[in-house]
């Protein structure tokens, strides 16, 4: 089995980060049943809600995009 650690966010999200790939993963990349070694509690945000958080950029408009996911803001 794969090792992992558990780490919960102070938002209350959480996420399992591989420590260690067991001998099987290594060889087929084919992920088995994970194996919690360790558990972290962190007082930051994850990444997710960090970057929901963030204020905007406030250049963001003089910036000329070239593909239709440009953010527009007049």
């Amino acid at each position: 089995m794969c090792n992992y650690i558990q780490r919960e966010y102070d938002c209350g999200h959480h996420r399992y980060i591989a420590s260690e790939w067991c001998p099987v993963y290594s060889l087929t990349h084919k992920r088995c049943r994970p194996d919690i070694t360790h558990y972290e509690v962190v007082l930051i945000l994850c990444g997710d809600c960090k970057a929901k958080n963030q204020p905007p950029v406030p250049w963001e408009s003089l910036i000329k995009r070239h593909n239709k996911h440009a953010v527009l803001s007049f």
